[in-house]
């Protein structure tokens, strides 16, 4: 009887904790110096951010969307986005970030 037990619990067992076990990933022992140094390139090329746009001038107008002057092209502006007191805009750029620019000022280099 214990014979036919076993018999019967060690296929289920095993049917039950086979998909759970899983190997071990082999790191970086078993690989030669030249695939490891292609296994940290794509970690070490991270692109720098673009630096902001330079902004040349601002026109608003009595009525219509204000007018900003990027980098000597002009673009539809927001005004809730621009203060005329200190001459500044609310730019934000392709990549998401958003940034405080000035008219006349150079853009400060991406950290």
């Amino acid at each position: 009887m214990p014979y036919t037990s076993i018999r019967i619990l060690l296929p289920i067992t095993l049917l039950v904790a086979g998909p759970g076990v899983r190997a071990e990933p082999l790191g970086r022992l078993f690989f030669t110096p030249a695939e490891r140094a292609r296994m940290e390139q794509p970690l070490s090329r991270a692109e720098p951010p673009s630096p902001p746009p330079r902004l040349d001038g601002i026109i608003t107008r009595s009525e219509g969307p204000p007018t900003l002057f990027l980098d000597g092209k002009a673009t539809p502006g927001e005004a809730s986005r621009i203060r005329l007191r200190d001459s500044s805009a609310l730019i934000t750029t392709a990549d998401g970030r958003t940034h405080r620019l000035r008219v006349g000022t150079p853009p400060a280099s991406p950290p």
